[in-house]
């Protein structure tokens, strides 16, 4: 099985401690599942699988860090009882979670957000001193050019919204316009729509090269190694496109998908490392 194993600027550089140490690659990357949904139906991950299939999915985010830099892939969402609607339990406090690979979410200097759908940015308010990276075509779909369709507003919460928009008027949101490298040094963004209108894929240069966290751009693996459409998505379409383009950007690399069971479930298939049922090492 094909898994893709192993094989503005100016503005962010404040982030970083010292300019020395931001040229370096991020030597530390965990993925954390803070919750999991539970006979989730597999036509929304697979498009065009049988109905009546279910699978376990899980919720989750990555952390880098190299130095005393450390950049969150995804805010996920601190709104369990909204979570339960969709049927997402196993909820795990942040402060807890991010505690077991050593970190406070007090630490967190970044968090680029691949979209703006709940799980994923319903929990920027957890991390008081960080800025926000997301794509401008996102937010302004999202505030304020967002179809009446009701198929187009599945997975996005107002309040998170609104809370992004009162977050760039304070001057903590950076808005990219497509594809951008070095972000920050080492931390490339790149639009891969299809989920929604412009969800992106984080690229990041580590001690053991380089991984792509593709979050909903891509499920799970077999989205991509069987170019599946995903079952849930404002442009199917565009979705297999951004497929081939996040398989010439990762490589030989490593490439993340937002969730993939697997990864939690036999880790040691992909390379990757159990510290707990709750978090692998991708780079350690």
């Amino acid at each position: 099985m094909q898994v893709f194993l192993r094989g503005v600027a100016a503005t962010l550089v404040v982030l970083v401690s010292s300019a020395a140490g931001a040229a370096e690659p991020f030597d530390k990357l965990h993925c954390l599942k803070y919750a999991s949904a539970r006979d989730y139906p597999v036509d929304a991950i697979l498009f065009g699988t049988d109905r009546g299939e279910v699978a376990d999915l899980p919720f989750m985010f990555c952390v880098a860090r190299r130095g005393d830099e450390t950049v969150l892939l995804d805010a996920g969402f601190v709104n369990p009882a909204y979570a339960k609607e969709w049927g997402v339990v196993e909820y795990a406090d942040y402060r807890g979670l991010l505690a077991e690979i050593g970190v406070k979410p007090e630490d967190v200097n970044l968090v680029t957000l691949s979209h703006l759908h709940w799980d994923h940015a319903g929990g920027t308010s957890a991390f008081p001193n960080a800025k926000f990276v997301i794509q401008k075509r996102e937010l302004e779909y999202a505030a304020g050019g967002m179809s009446l369709n009701k198929h187009a507003q599945i997975g996005f919460y107002a309040a998170d919204v609104l809370d992004l928009v009162k977050l760039a008027w304070n001057g903590r949101v950076l808005l990219p316009e497509g594809d951008q490298e070095d972000v920050i040094p080492g931390l490339d963004v790149y639009l891969t729509p299809g989920h929604t209108i412009a969800t992106m894929t984080v690229c990041l240069d580590t001690t053991e090269g380089r991984v792509c966290y593709a979050s909903d751009a891509v499920y799970n693996y077999r989205n991509i190694e069987e170019d599946i459409a995903l079952g849930l998505g404002l442009d199917l379409g565009a979705s297999v496109d951004s497929y081939a383009k996040i398989r010439a950007l990762v490589g030989d690399g490593v490439m993340i998908p937002g969730h993939e069971a697997a990864l939690f479930e036999t880790p040691g298939r992909f390379e990757f490392r159990k510290l707990t049922d709750r978090v692998i090492a991708i780079v350690e």
